[in-house]
């Protein structure tokens, strides 16, 4: 585990111990235990730890009752775009950029030069 907590700095360190502890009143026992933390961590390295940081700050501030796997939600929504003020999200510009409704752009194209040339 020490080694997962390697590419953050000691101010990020912080922020996972104080989002742990947040984590650990989601439980009877008051504790969470270190596979879990392993598991996360893991998951953990597919994004940057900026991003990551962020998440777990956003968890801290608006989730401190919900667990862990709801983090994992809030890094896929800040790497997508998202409420949270993520990057911009591919899938939503392809999706703005396809016509709206069921009429086709070059329908509606050709009628209006139709009705142009009348």
């Amino acid at each position: 585990m020490e080694k997962l907590l390697e590419r953050y700095t000691p101010d990020q360190q912080k922020t996972i111990a104080d989002y742990w502890d947040t984590i650990r009143f989601t439980r009877r026992s008051n504790r969470v235990s270190v596979g879990i933390k392993q598991k996360e961590l893991e998951y953990w390295a597919k994004f940057d730890p900026e991003v990551v940081i962020k998440a777990l700050k956003i968890h801290i501030e608006k989730y401190p009752h919900i667990r862990e796997n709801y983090t994992r939600g809030i890094l896929r929504n800040l790497r997508g775009g998202s409420v949270h003020g993520g990057d911009h999200d591919s899938r939503k510009t392809a999706e703005a950029a396809k016509p709206s409704g069921k009429r086709d752009s070059r329908a509606e194209e050709a009628f209006k030069r139709r009705l142009s040339g009348i």
